[in-house]
């Protein structure tokens, strides 16, 4: 019964592992607030405007200057 309960086990974490299969979008659905949806069609390709970027250039700004400070001249 043991062996079963970890095969069962083992098997309902493949998908897991794998992933979920790709998919081409072809198509935003946007919910409206009517409650209708609105089918917004995206060509393969296309990307938003505006220069290409990588992910290391995104990041936060921290000069430092508005921390206050405490004043130690006493």
């Amino acid at each position: 019964m043991k062996a079963a309960l970890a095969l069962f086990g083992t098997l309902a974490m493949v998908p897991a592992m794998i992933g979920p299969l790709e998919a081409e979008a072809r198509a935003l659905a946007v919910p409206l607030c009517g409650g209708g949806v609105a089918s917004i069609p995206v060509q393969p390709g296309d990307a938003p405007p505006g220069p290409q970027q990588g992910p290391c250039c995104a990041k936060g700004c921290h000069t430092g200057s508005s921390r206050k400070r405490l004043d130690r001249a006493q």
